[in-house]
């Protein structure tokens, strides 16, 4: 949809309009198929996915462990243990790790969100066995270092700070808090006591019960590598007995509530309501709903608020599903005399939405939109990857792309109404402003 936005922008500097010329869409083919993949089961019970990508020679590997904050024992262990697990182990310090990938040309990340910690690396092949191999030796054998826990809780208390005054992170951190409720899983938040209270221990007890082979996939592509290098290396994992641990569904009434702060010219609004988690069967036609409602530029919220009323500069919506729960909310940035025009327009989109059949012409647009957006991931090897870590981890089936391509291809103006009468619920839906 930028693309149309730019052409535009084009057709006006010359003094003339699209309609001008006929527009030509070409058919689209539905014949979507995940590139061709391998999965090997190591010896130690690690999935492995890989896809072949000879013609390259850069080599990239996701480990994935399905931990995050369901498993903690005491609250911030997983994001301090994630923060801390590269900082030294038994046989390199801080700096001769930096020294190691920096010199091998490597690059390494560690990312962790509320289900799952994601240890990336990516490097030449003529390297990629070595570089693997040493990132399995930090990740095993970590040690923590004191003098770099207290550095790390300093960085994160002074993020923290910073971040309770910005509007967008506080609307969010209080909606989500409220949805998900405060003290459930998903729904607790940083606090500098929290962080203060995180000791060395207790990321060595998190990373023992939770950095293990039956909470860990590995998705690679690359040159093939041999199956006696793979399981040797990911022979290397403890494996835990896994302790089931049950998620229990918070209870909510919608409010509406502000949450000032000082010296912000700006309001941000979430908007929105408990839904489903991402493996609920109600998840694929919400995700086209929630695209024509507000997930594209060229959606009803960007055209009614932005395009039509200049309210905002961005307006969207969003599907925040996670592996045991899952929000919908609006998000606005606004100017606080334009905040309950926002919110009545908002309601007045969705509304149309339950009792107003789509027309065919707008609903071609968004198909051919997702159509492009899921060509997008499954082009070219590396992307398939990242695509497929996403369907076995978080949709816990391979089958999630065909079950999404086909609802997309077949939803219809009934099924539309059916989903959004059955889910969004404008009068109520938590209300939080942050800001001015």
């Amino acid at each position: 949809m930028l693309i149309f936005a730019f052409s535009d922008h084009i057709h006006k500097s010359i003094g003339m309009s699209l309609t001008s010329f006929p527009i030509q869409i070409a058919p689209v083919d539905w014949n979507l198929r995940l590139p061709e993949y391998e999965l090997n089961i190591t010896p130690s019970g690690v999935p492995l996915y890989s896809i072949n990508s000879s013609i390259h020679d850069i080599c990239y590997a996701e480990l994935i462990f399905e931990n995050g904050r369901l498993t903690e024992s005491k609250r911030l262990s997983s994001r301090l243990c994630s923060h801390q697990l590269l900082e030294g182990s038994l046989n390199f310090n801080q700096s001769e790790i930096v020294e190691f990938f920096d010199f091998h040309g490597c690059t390494y990340q560690v990312l962790s969100d509320l289900d799952f910690t994601t240890i990336a690396i990516n490097s030449l092949h003529k390297h990629f066995e070595k570089a693997l191999s040493t990132l399995i030796q930090l990740i095993t054998n970590p040690i923590f270092p004191e003098d770099h826990l207290i550095k790390g809780k300093k960085s994160l208390l002074s993020q923290l700070h910073h971040q309770i005054t910005e509007p967008d992170f506080v609307s969010y951190r209080e909606f989500t808090a409220h949805v998900y409720g405060k003290e459930s899983i998903y729904g607790y938040n940083t606090t500098s006591e929290l962080i203060h209270s995180i000791t060395r221990e207790d990321l060595i007890d998190y990373h023992k019960n939770n950095y293990t082979s039956d909470k860990l996939k590995v998705f690679y592509c690359g040159k093939k590598l041999t199956d006696e290098f793979w399981n040797s290396q990911l022979s290397s994992f403890g494996k835990q007995v896994n302790v089931q641990v049950d998620y229990s569904i918070h209870s909510h009434e919608p409010i509406i509530q502000n949450f000032y702060i000082p010296n912000c010219t700006q309001t941000s609004l979430k908007m929105g309501m408990k839904l489903f988690k991402k493996s609920d069967e109600d998840y694929y036609p919400m995700y086209t709903i929630n695209t024509i409602l507000g997930d594209y530029f060229g959606s009803r919220l960007m055209s009614q608020i932005r395009e039509k009323h200049g309210l905002t500069y961005d307006v969207h919506s969003t599907l925040d599903a996670q592996l045991h729960d899952g929000i919908f909310y609006i998000s606005a940035e606004l100017n606080p005399q334009q905040t309950e025009k926002t919110i009545m327009l908002i309601k007045s989109e969705i509304v149309k939405l339950k009792e107003i059949n789509i027309k065919s012409s707008e609903l071609n647009m968004v198909r051919n939109y997702l159509n492009g957006h899921i060509l997008r991931l499954i082009d070219g090897p590396y992307q398939s990857i990242l695509l497929l870590k996403i369907l076995v981890t978080e949709f816990k089936s391979i089958n999630a792309f065909d079950l999404l391509v086909e609802s997309i291809k077949s939803i219809d103006q009934i099924k539309i109404k059916q989903i959004a009468q059955k889910y969004l619920d404008e009068e109520k839906m938590t209300i939080i402003t942050a800001g001015a």
